[in-house]
């Protein structure tokens, strides 16, 4: 599998984020459940008004998951060791043209209805798990943190 477009990404988003200013971008580094082991996501949010936009690269999922594969995204008080029993906020998932359990790697575009000045001021993980008709399984988890 060649790595170099998908190496290429990740490191263009670390050169746009580490040239935002703090609350402009906050970049998320996403780690593997053991549902999804050894696959690799980043999420990156942005401010969209009194929202926060959230785009998913994630480079694999099971391949179990029906076609296309739907992804839910989740924010959650506290880590991805110690979450809250219930989502602070649900993402609204935009329709992927790609099919994560056919492509090498998605990008996949949600939306959180709260500010990204709020998330980043709290404590809070991201979690990207399958749709419940997958099980619900979790495949990604990462704190929020800006700084």
């Amino acid at each position: 599998m060649n790595r170099t477009p998908w190496l290429a990404l990740v490191v263009a988003v670390g050169t746009i984020s580490g040239c935002a200013s703090t609350g402009e971008i906050v970049d998320v580094p996403l780690k593997a459940t053991q549902q999804n082991a050894e696959h690799i996501a980043r999420a990156t949010l942005s401010p969209a008004g009194n929202q926060t936009g959230i785009l998913l690269t994630v480079g694999g999922v099971p391949h179990d998951l029906a076609v296309p594969s739907r992804l839910v995204t989740t924010i959650y008080s506290g880590s991805c060791e110690h979450m809250s029993a219930q989502p602070a906020y649900q993402a609204h998932q935009a329709n992927s043209v790609d099919y994560p359990s056919m492509a090498p790697r998605t990008r996949l575009w949600a939306q959180a209805p709260v500010t990204l000045g709020e998330l980043s001021k709290g404590d809070y993980a991201l979690l990207v798990s399958t749709s419940p008709a997958d099980g619900s399984r979790p495949l990604f988890c990462g704190k929020i943190s800006a700084g």
